[in-house]
């Protein structure tokens, strides 16, 4: 995922793409910079040289008190990924893509209010417990849905609290990005005419 640059000691302004893994030796959650064009992992410490262990923590400690850790990069396939962030439930913004709002409207699975464009926002959420790693197998819960369907998302961390924020000040609470797969259950998110249910099966939020 994508955020601000590391600045420690041996740290390079282009360390922006964090990533989880567990650690090959130790099997415990490491958090590293993703360097893709060597396709290894730096993994990455506080200044007083404890490895960083969540995102949270990088969130919390910001850049200038993190460091590379006295490791050697390792192999990207060597590690096994992680979610970049989890534990919390993700809130997401219904119909917001035009095209893709008429077209579900089309499709007889759309129980809400039938608008193409909605005056306010169509806010929802997807439970923690539906995030899964990028590669990790997606389970299709036979005999819950049929219609399993699929929306490539950006997501948005959002690195500090707020509330009313004013919209010339909103990106100075925007911490970083990663994308997301979002998979819905069509036919009980229309059968129970709202979001939650259909949403938040297990593996249906590939992070």
């Amino acid at each position: 995922m994508a955020s601000n640059g590391v600045n420690g000691p041996g740290a390079t302004a282009s360390m922006t793409n964090y990533c989880s893994y567990l650690d090959p030796t130790t099997k415990c959650e490491r958090i590293g910079h993703w360097d893709q064009a060597a396709n290894t992992i730096q993994p990455l410490a506080f200044a007083s040289g404890t490895p960083l262990a969540n995102l949270y923590q990088v969130i919390q400690v910001g850049s200038q008190g993190i460091q590379p850790a006295d490791e050697a990069p390792l192999p990207r396939a060597s590690v096994q990924l992680n979610a970049p962030i989890n534990g919390r439930d993700i809130l997401c913004v219904g119909k917001n893509y035009a095209e893709h709002a008429k077209e579900f409207n089309s499709s007889g699975f759309d129980s809400s209010d039938q608008a193409d464009q909605p005056s306010h926002p169509v806010i929802f959420t997807k439970r923690f417990s539906s995030i899964i790693a990028d590669g990790e197998e997606v389970y299709p819960h036979p005999g819950f849905t049929e219609t399993v369907d699929y929306e490539g998302e950006l997501g948005v961390i959002i690195g500090k609290p707020g509330f009313r924020v004013a919209e010339a000040d909103a990106m100075a609470y925007v911490w970083g990005y990663t994308i997301i797969n979002d998979l819905t259950a069509r036919e009980r998110q229309r059968d129970h005419k709202q979001f939650y249910i259909g949403k938040s099966p297990d593996t249906f939020c590939p992070m």
